[in-house]
């Protein structure tokens, strides 16, 4: 399966599932149907800690994203500490946790170790494109609890990028100050509302100015293409 983000060198789906419900989840759709016949899968994509994976070991020097099918949002507190107890047994490895509701870092019992790279998924920041069913927070609710959480290592997911205003979103990422950007389009026919490729090419050399690593995912060239 595709590690997602291209900056990271492996997956640790010790998580799985989510209740957020967005139109264009892949992950949903594969656990529902490719991937159904795997165990791990049986009831969906019901959130769900993996327990076995809590015994897995990590090389370091190694970028492991945590929970790529699936939202740790929806991990209850103990299932959480459960996680972050076995990551701080490997500080030299990073572990990125990117979520769309990245007020679950705001736990005061939460002391996310240097090792951990804290992101969000944010596509726009208009409202409105975001897909009515779906229960994720707004963009700027997931802008605002990230960008406040008292951490040095963030990470900024804009996938699938939506039409967006391109003054807020640049202030928004000064503000977030993250360490990596990955940018990507939808890969998956959906029919989003997707930017002319003008905005988002002003997007990335704005983005490049503010961030030290700014990644153009692989299907972010069909939207130069449209130009």
């Amino acid at each position: 399966m595709s590690r997602m983000f291209k900056s990271i060198d492996d997956t640790w789906n010790v998580f799985k599932g989510c209740r957020f419900g967005c139109s264009y989840c892949n992950a949903e759709k594969a656990a529902k149907t490719r991937l159904r016949h795997i165990p791990r899968y049986k009831d969906g994509f019901t959130p769900k800690l993996i327990e076995s994976e809590l015994y897995r070991n990590f090389r370091p020097g190694k970028f492991i994203f945590v929970a790529y099918m699936g939202d740790i949002a929806w991990a209850t507190l103990n299932q959480f500490e459960m996680i972050l107890s076995r990551i701080r047994q490997f500080p030299q490895t990073d572990f990125l946790i990117c979520t769309k509701n990245p007020h679950c870092f705001w736990p005061s019992e939460f002391n996310f170790p240097p090792n951990v790279i804290l992101g969000a998924t944010i596509e726009t920041n208009r409202r409105h494109l975001i897909n009515a069913h779906s229960r994720a927070p707004s963009p700027v609710t997931r802008f605002r609890y990230l960008a406040g959480y008292p951490h040095s290592r963030k990470f900024l997911s804009i996938e699938p990028i939506m039409d967006f205003d391109l003054e807020e979103m640049t202030h928004w990422i000064e503000l977030l100050q993250p360490n990596i950007i990955e940018i990507g389009a939808d890969n998956y026919h959906n029919s989003l509302p997707e930017p002319p490729w003008s905005k988002v090419e002003a997007l990335l050399q704005n983005a490049r100015q503010l961030c030290p690593r700014v990644i153009e995912k692989d299907g972010l060239g069909r939207l130069k293409g449209g130009r």
